[in-house]
């Protein structure tokens, strides 16, 4: 199966957890695409499976280079699955609540609860701990994978 995550990272942040998450993945025996929005072009990712999207939050919200790759996603096929993330430095951050709202209207399934990895400065650190978070998202989101293998 194929796992495709689409990601914006301007300090290196969310591009380390994307990265590490990817890699947790293939460990599980998962296809992984990458895709970092400041630089790519969805469309160059082939379809996939389940799709992973991880926004930095700009200003409590969304950023705009990612709020305009997720109007412009178009989902393989109606109910395709996903899951969330985010990297912020302020727990008010509504980006994951913006980001399910888009992809909402494209009839695509949440299927895993939200992860969210503090920084602690625009740079990092990230929080401490949070190797076992993305462990337990990714174990999250392979396990509802499996489900529906079967």
């Amino acid at each position: 199966m194929k796992i495709n995550i689409i990601y914006a990272s301007w300090f290196g942040n969310g591009k380390k957890v994307v990265g590490e998450l990817a890699e947790t993945l293939k460990e599980k025996g998962f296809e992984v695409g990458l895709c970092c929005v400041n630089v790519d072009k969805i469309d160059s990712l082939t379809t996939a499976d389940f799709y992973i999207f991880s926004s930095p939050t700009r200003k409590f919200g969304l950023p705009s280079e990612m709020k305009n790759a997720l109007v412009s996603f178009t989902p393989p096929f109606e109910g395709v699955k996903y899951a969330l993330m985010t990297t912020f430095m302020d727990p008010r951050t509504i980006a994951l609540k913006k980001m399910e709202s888009i992809l909402n209207e494209k009839k695509m399934i949440k299927t895993a609860d939200d992860l969210k990895i503090k920084a602690k400065g625009l740079k990092g650190p990230l929080e401490d701990g949070y190797e076992s978070m993305l462990t337990k998202f990714a174990n999250e989101i392979t396990g509802s994978l499996k489900k529906d293998m079967m």
